[in-house]
């Protein structure tokens, strides 16, 4: 008998022992985190000898926060935990002179060696301060890069997502759809592997794709962009502070109140009047109205000064984004008819957004200081149009996401102790554009050609809780910074999924317009459910790292983390009795390579995955060269999530199932067996809902689709490895780097249906999924399982020259990478062959081979500034279906389009700025007039290729990997930008 690890007495209570130690502990108040937070530590040397005893103090310069230490007995001092920002040092019983000021930034160790010399010999009191140079580096062997607030703030981009620039780290990109929504993506891996951490908040999201809430096919920013200080991406952590992630990781600080007021407001604005046509466009010599506006506000600055500050900042979006409706599979228009040929073309898209952050930080005392801060985000667009899904066929949706964080730091001259509170609270309703029925247009190789009529989509999916977190640092034991934690989460995750609302009627175009071959539709079980799914998860996570400066070359990083997640919903889920009695008795089953009994739960029977074990170890040595050469590199394993949004389908489609059921007819690539319980003679009354009613009522069995996920369900992982060196080259900062990552255990959906042999296809067959050959009583069924994997092995290579006082600076980015999957990543049904082995392994089909992006900062004559972002990518591999061998031989096929030469994609973005003084306005206030020049060269960066090699028998068509009418990135457009700042 499987038992909850919350149920057993004696955890309960442990864990209620450590939760309410954690509760009082933050009460006394929490500010930053551990994560994305700053070190600065050094010697302190009188007359070449090191000083014990001194009391030392870092002021930070915009609010005042002091925070003091004592040196050890060589002279030796140490920051953690400082929040990113300016400081200034101060010793006690010393008049410190000609410093400067020291940049602190986020994830990052400073040294700072100083020597105290006399500064006039007949007053012994006043001192000289010397500095020696201010070094930098990151934490062992982890690869990272800094997106500074200059760049944030300078560089163009197409919309005020601060996560447009995390692409300036090697190995990730930043990918933007071509309906305009955007997300993040480490590698190889899935965009849903990566996790966002806001001063050190993990913002993942369990239920939906996209690694963060919000970012499931969503064009809003996760986060406003002016309440962004600055952030880190880092490619490969190891680290076992970092959770639920086997990707990358977004290490971000937010905005604070300083001791003066400052505030801003801003209004950037873009129509169809101010880009060139694309390509469609050319065609019709007609635009699709369009308009882009975005505007904001911000402010913050002193409650009282030095102790209780507080931030403000709103943005606003409002989007009608211009969409393109085409075929696919590389259909002729002209065989069409009329009504359908004019479904295409171009439509618009609406989009509107509010995002609001607030913060308050008030300083206890030098010990302790306490954070209060709250997101709120509300958007409603209309998406899931152009491309093979003109208007009609489009979805309407709402995100709306809150945020709450109460956090408290306490330090003394041994710890320093984080702890916070958090609450969250996201939704996400996507409801049909229209209603009816929806008309799935194909061609004879089941390829899609159009979707028309009334769309499938009805959800309403969320995710809402409260966790608690405690990190603890340990300093005083000398070359070591020990750090521990637990992070206890309870978050309800729920699911309603009535999937397709509106029936769907597939028809095979090359075929027949009047007759479909088959119908889905989805309807609630009488009595049971309306396809709604509850999941209480508890979450438990345990680390401990080691910091261990081994020599005055060598740094250590070694840790090991532990994770723990229980959900309701999988382990007392309890599959039907009617649906285990049709299982046991399905004779199909018996020669195939499925054992039913590890699909089949008795509610009893499924435990948690309990070996999420993960072990990190990095390092970095200082070779010593005149280029402050610096070896590092690591090992690290990292586990991610099951989303709730694959494991949900179990409970939804048992309450609300699809329903599939074919149509008999002379169609020879659709034809059914009038025998089967989801065969029926065709007959026009089925397009209505009564015929659909008669069809469910005769058997409510026949046609329902059933859901089946793995008894011993693991949780997705990956494994790291990296070595490089880093230095510098003149006043650039470099960095080379090789990595491999392997990632396992992914998530898929597989059929389980089965010919009364067992096969999968037919004798002498390799294609040709058995249809026909569901689950007794019932239609197909589906079986979920841990099977998907990729590889990657990379070379980076990162130049960065920073700005600073100079008139210009650039960051430049070099990926090489040699992936390899089974399936597209992202991609969970897979229901072609009978394993997941039989896909064979392929180049990934969506990391390029060759990655380039360019980033520049420009002072230029008479006080304007000039800011600018390449972008090249050389050509993807796309995959296809190839049936020429005969439709029983078809398979997957790959290739790589030729028509644009080496590169696949390139934009260059440029913005153009100037200040004027506004001081009788405020006083010193200054307005900004920008302009950026988004796809500077107008190039064409083709979204899709037609992907069809053809039927049994026929050549490759004349238009096979051509473009198939869809864009990544906009045309030449232009942007204007006012900013008002005080």
């Amino acid at each position: 008998m499987r038992a909850h690890l919350w149920k057993n007495p004696v955890a309960k209570k442990i864990l209620a022992s450590v939760m309410s130690a954690i509760a009082l502990t933050s009460f006394s108040g929490v500010l930053y985190a551990q994560i994305g937070s700053a070190s600065l530590s050094g010697i302190i040397e009188v007359s070449d000898k090191p000083t014990a005893g001194i009391e030392v103090t870092a002021v930070n310069i915009a609010n005042g926060h002091s925070y003091k230490v004592v040196t050890q007995a060589n002279g030796g001092y140490l920051f953690t935990g400082l929040p990113p920002g300016d400081y200034r040092l101060a010793i006690a019983g010393k008049n410190l002179q000609e410093q400067q000021q020291i940049n602190l930034r986020v994830g990052q160790k400073v040294n700072l060696n100083i020597e105290l010399g006399k500064a006039n010999p007949e007053q012994p009191v006043e001192e000289m301060l010397v500095l020696g140079t201010q070094v930098n580096y990151n934490l062992g062997g982890e690869i990272g890069t800094n997106i500074s607030l200059e760049q944030i703030e300078s560089l163009p981009q197409t919309t005020r997502n601060f996560l447009a620039f995390a692409d300036l780290a090697p190995g990730v990109q930043f990918n933007e759809g071509q309906d305009g929504s955007t997300s993040i993506q480490g590698g190889a891996q899935s965009p849903n592997a990566i996790n966002i951490f806001i001063d050190g908040v993990g913002q993942k999201n369990y239920v939906l794709r996209g690694g963060v809430t919000g970012q499931d096919a969503s064009r809003g920013n996760p986060f406003p962009q002016s309440a962004i200080a600055e952030y880190k991406v880092i490619t490969q952590n190891y680290s076992a502070e970092y959770d639920q992630l086997s990707s990358a990781a977004i290490v971000a600080v937010t905005a604070s109140g300083t001791n003066e007021f400052h505030g801003g407001f801003f209004y950037d604005y873009s129509d169809e009047g101010m880009r060139e046509k694309n390509p469609n466009e050319l065609k019709d010599n007609k635009k699709i109205p369009s308009q882009q506006i975005q505007y904001g506000v911000n402010v913050g600055g002193p409650i009282i000064q030095d102790k209780l500050h507080f931030f403000f900042a709103y943005e606003g979006k409002s989007n009608s984004d211009p969409r393109d409706v085409v075929v696919g599979a590389g259909y002729d228009v002209n065989k069409l008819p009329a009504n359908v040929q004019a479904k295409l073309g171009g439509v618009s898209a609406s989009f509107e957004e509010d995002l609001y952050f607030g913060k308050l930080s008030y300083v206890i005392n030098d010990a302790q200081k306490i954070e209060l801060t709250a997101k709120y985000r509300d958007e409603t667009e209309l998406t899931g149009i152009g491309g093979q899904r003109p208007l009609e066929f489009g979805t309407d949706k709402n995100n709306e996401e809150t945020r709450v964080v109460l956090s408290h730091n306490w330090r003394t001259d041994n710890w320093l102790n984080d702890a916070r509170i958090t609450y969250e609270d996201y939704t996400f309703n996507p409801r049909p554009h229209t209603l009816g029925n929806g008309t799935i247009l194909l061609n004879a190789g089941k390829q899609l050609v159009l979707s028309t009529g009334a769309g499938r989509d009805y959800q309403e999916k969320s995710q809402s809780g409260w966790a608690l977190q405690e990190d603890f640092t340990y300093i005083a034991l000398a070359n070591h910074q020990l750090k521990t934690g637990i992070k206890y989460k309870e978050v309800e995750l729920t699911s309603v999924e009535q999937q397709p609302f509106n029936p769907q009627y597939s028809y095979n175009i090359d075929y027949s317009w009047t007759q479909p071959y088959m119908v889905e539709w989805g309807a609630p079980l009488a009595g049971i459910g309306n396809g709604a799914a509850v999941a209480d998860n508890k979450q438990l996570g345990l680390y401990f790292q080691d910091d261990w400066s081994a020599t005055e070359r060598l740094t250590i990083n070694a840790g090991l983390r532990w994770d723990y997640e229980e959900s309701d919903a999988y382990l007392d889920y309890k599959t039907p009795d009617a649906v285990v009695t049709a299982l046991r008795g399905w004779s199909n089953l018996d020669n195939s390579n499925i054992n039913v009994d590890d699909y089949i739960s008795t509610g009893s029977n499924r435990d948690t995955f309990k070996d999420a074990w993960q072990p990190r170890l990095g390092f970095s040595y200082d070779i010593g060269t005149d280029n402050n050469l610096v070896l590092f590199g690591g090992a690290g394993r990292a586990f991610d999530r099951n989303l709730f949004d694959n494991l949900q389908l179990e409970a939804t489609k048992a309450t609300f199932p699809t329903y599939r059921v074919n149509f008999d007819s002379e169609d020879p690539q659709n034809n059914c067996d009038p025998a089967a319980s989801n065969c029926v003679a065709w007959d026009p009354k089925y397009l209505t809902a009564r015929g659909l009613d008669e069809l469910l009522y005769a058997n409510s069995g026949a046609g329902r689709e059933v859901f089946l996920v793995n008894n011993d369900l693991k949780t997705p992982y990956s494994d790291q490895f990296s070595l490089g060196v880093r230095g510098t080259l003149g006043d650039w900062d470099a960095e080379f780097s090789l990595s491999h990552i392997k990632s396992e255990d992914g998530f898929v959906w597989m059929l389980m249906n089965r010919r009364p042999d067992g096969s999968f296809f037919e004798p002498g067959s390799s294609w040709g999924q058995p249809w026909a050959f569901g689950i007794p009583g019932y239609s197909n069924g589906l079986i979920g399982m841990n099977a998907l994997e990729s590889k990657a092995d990379s070379l980076y290579i990162k130049l960065d020259k920073p700005k600073g006082d100079d008139y210009w600076g650039m960051t430049v980015a070099y990926t090489y990478t040699d992936a390899q999957d089974r399936r597209k990543a992202g991609e969970v049904f897979a229901l072609d062959y009978p394993d997941i082995d039989d896909y064979g392994w392929h180049d990934s089909l969506s990391v390029p081979e060759h990655r380039l992006v360019i980033a520049a900062l420009f002072d230029l004559p008479n006080g304007f500034d000039l800011s600018a972002k390449l972008n090249l990518e050389s050509v993807k591999t796309y995959q296809g279906t190839d049936c020429r061998a005969g439709w029983n031989a078809c398979r997957y096929n790959t290739f790589q389009p030729d028509g644009d030469g080496f590169l696949g994609y390139k934009q260059l973005d440029v913005a153009i700025s100037k200040q004027f003084a506004t001081g009788m306005i405020a006083q010193d206030s200054y307005i900004t007039l920008r302009l950026d020049i988004l796809n500077v060269t107008n190039a064409v960066n083709h979204g899709g290729y037609q992907d069809w090699f053809g039927g049994a028998g026929e050549n490759l068509p004349a238009n096979f990997a051509q473009p198939n009418g869809t864009f990544n990135g906009p045309p030449t457009t232009l942007k204007l930008g006012v900013n008002w700042a005080w």
